[in-house]
């Protein structure tokens, strides 16, 4: 294989690459251009409801909302993360019912007095002169 062959098929990888990185960027260009719509049209819907909430209601504003939850389902559909999954509530489990009688009362009545009674202090001697 002559050096302008070896030339040539690396320049035919190059391209192929090139080709390859353009494909990716412009899908991550369409991604990105897609969730800025969507942030677009939150903030529109966002904007809809806040009036809605502080008695203000805008004319014509349940035919711009039906638009825009149309337009986000869409982009949804192409598979644009609209709002992050709900977190799964966390498995609870069975309560467990509370003792009735106090802890004092639940420790075993075959236990010795002396196992609970408090111990006194020893009692030193008295001095007793040598």
């Amino acid at each position: 294989m002559g050096f302008f062959d070896k030339v040539k098929e690396q320049a035919e990888k190059a391209k192929v690459q090139a080709q390859d990185l353009k494909g990716k960027v412009g899908e991550k260009v369409d991604e990105v251009q897609s969730k800025r719509k969507a942030d677009e049209l939150l903030d529109d819907l966002g904007r809809f409801l806040y009036a809605e909430r502080i008695g203000r209601p805008q004319p014509g504003a349940d035919s711009e909302i039906e638009r825009i939850v149309q337009e986000l389902k869409a982009l949804e559909d192409d598979g644009i993360e609209i709002l992050p999954a709900a977190p799964t509530p966390p498995v609870s489990e069975p309560a467990t019912e509370a003792p009735s009688e106090p802890a004092a009362a639940a420790e075993p009545a075959s236990a010795p007095a002396s196992a609970t009674a408090p111990v006194p202090p020893p009692t030193a001697a008295p001095d007793t002169p040598a």
